[in-house]
């Protein structure tokens, strides 16, 4: 077998490629998990049309349809498109179903308001978990459509 070794200043010109910065970036990206990694979207048609009149009745409102849903240790927010607004998440400490929302947020958020918007969720929700608010944050300000 041959092996071709490289001599010291060989070495020195090929461990730092041109290529290297893009791969440490994008490498730092894979470490840092998304803010939303431990939280379920588990979101199915039949949970879907469970919820859409109890959350139209919270809302009293003719209907409701359920577009998104996070989960993380017992609480929820729940993204829904309603006839007569725009689409609001609402937040939930317990099972939507049996609990009523304890506020909703709707609207646009600009990609650098994520503290901002963590923070209004931690004031408004309280006793959100810190991973579900900066889920949310991160959600409505880099990741809308996901």
């Amino acid at each position: 077998m041959n092996r071709m070794r490289l001599s010291g200043f060989a070495w020195a010109r090929c461990a730092h490629p041109a290529w290297l910065p893009y791969f440490l970036f994008f490498a730092s990206l894979c470490a840092h998990a998304s803010p939303c990694a431990g939280v379920d979207r588990t979101l199915i048609d039949d949970r879907k049309a469970q919820l859409a009149p109890i959350i139209a009745n919270q809302l009293n409102i003719k209907s409701v349809e359920v577009l998104q849903s996070y989960r993380y240790r017992g609480w929820y927010i729940i993204y829904v498109a309603t006839p007569v607004s725009d689409e609001e998440f609402l937040f939930y400490n317990g099972e939507p179903s049996l609990h009523k929302y304890i506020t909703a947020w709707s609207g646009a958020a600009k990609m650098d308001e994520g503290a901002e918007i963590e923070r209004w969720v931690v004031q408004h929700a309280a006793g959100i978990p810190q991973e579900l608010a900066s889920c949310f944050a991160y959600h409505v300000t880099r990741a809308r459509d996901q």
